[in-house]
């Protein structure tokens, strides 16, 4: 997806950078290495720039992780509010969306691969996805196959497009906190037993509503009932900020989904608290269980209104959220079992759209990304 605002030089420029990166080219004169070596510097500046962005929101104190949802974009940061809702000014990949939370950048660190340099032959599933036909990017010329996260979707992808498909586990199980261990461990001594909140949002073209009064309140009881001290509000960045929070409570905000690190923030946030209460199906349910956190279920419902979306992908998301509503309903009867029963329930209810036992350890990871599947044998 090419930002409109990109020049035809600039857009040259990237693909040329790219074939330079694969090597296709064989040996080549100085000056294109130079340049080569010229764009791959900014790349890792542009890391660095987000990193120290995140650094300083997780480093104060008090606790106070909202990160800033500007974009760096060449050699300075710019405001995400007026971009493409699925811009990203990172040339790390063939594809756009493989940015999105910063899922390259996770899969090549544990894998020990340089987090610059040449691009994956996958499209990486940077999300969630319950229902058949839901899709986030078909299949490119370049394209060996996919990587998800759950069997169910894999098994849908293969059935659908003919390409491998591999699910390897829940995401934030390839992120790691931003603080130090000690760091965590004084924290947590010093908010005692936390909820996290992550509820839904909206996204792109598609609008999510609630009744924010009732969520407030509901996630009040929850904390009460649950013996929390602590409640961390996690808001997505183009959600408009509640001055009706209890001033107790910490707003964390992981930035824009073209943060490099926002996995990273997503996991440090995890692994800080105890519990968490969520009103959305979404990807944060596996999380959350893939990291031993208890789940709570806020009884509040979100409308979608998909009026902005036109024809087949408005019916395509309308099946979307059908599904996850069913899902939605059976993760609230799991729930409502006794302790042990609930988090076997929820466990099983969770493991084929997150892939729990999917996880690959950094060597196999490597071998994989390295040398993926011939779709044509």
């Amino acid at each position: 997806m090419t930002d409109p605002r990109h020049s035809l030089r600039d857009r040259l420029r990237i693909r040329l950078h790219r074939v330079l990166r694969e090597g296709r080219l064989g040996p080549l004169p100085l000056a294109p290495l130079t340049w080569a070596a010229r764009a791959d510097s900014d790349q890792w500046q542009a890391l660095a720039a987000c990193r120290g962005l995140v650094h300083q929101a997780f480093a104060a104190r008090p606790l106070a992780p909202q990160v800033c949802a500007d974009l760096w974009d060449r050699g300075a940061f710019h405001p995400s509010a007026g971009r493409k809702p699925f811009f990203s000014p990172a040339d790390r990949e063939l594809e756009n969306s493989s940015h999105h939370y910063g899922h390259d950048v996770q899969l090549k660190r544990h894998a020990g691969l340089p987090l610059i340099g040449p691009p994956l032959p996958w499209l990486l599933e940077h999300g969630l996805k319950v229902s058949r036909t839901a899709t986030f990017e078909s299949p490119r010329p370049w394209t060996r196959g996919y990587l998800c996260m759950g069997e169910r979707r894999a098994t849908w992808l293969e059935e659908r497009f003919g390409l491998p498909a591999v699910p390897i586990g829940p995401w934030i199980a390839y992120a790691r906190p931003l603080l130090e261990a000690a760091e965590i461990q004084r924290l947590r001594e010093r908010l005692g037993p936390t909820l996290l909140v992550v509820l839904a949002h909206s996204w792109d073209q598609v609008e999510r509503r609630m009744d924010a009064r009732a969520c407030i309140e509901a996630v009040a009881d929850a904390a009460r009932g649950g013996g929390y001290r602590s409640v961390i509000w996690l808001r997505h960045w183009k959600d408009p900020e509640l001055t009706e929070l209890p001033p107790e409570w910490i707003v964390a905000c992981n930035g824009h989904r073209s943060n490099p690190w926002f996995l990273d923030a997503m996991r440090t946030l995890v692994e800080l608290s105890d519990g968490l209460a969520s009103n959305a199906f979404g990807t944060h349910l596996g999380y959350g269980v893939a990291l031993g956190l208890r789940l709570h279920w806020i009884a509040v419902e979100a409308e979608q209104d998909l009026s902005a979306l036109g024809g087949d992908k408005a019916e395509e998301e309308a099946a979307e959220w059908a599904e996850r509503q069913r899902l939605s309903a059976a993760l609230g009867q799991a729930l409502a079992l006794p302790q042990g029963e609930a988090s076997a329930a929820v466990r099983v209810l969770l493991d084929p759209y997150w892939g729990f036992g999917r996880v690959r350890e950094g060597a196999s990871l490597r071998q994989l990304l390295r040398d993926p599947p011939d779709p044509t044998s």
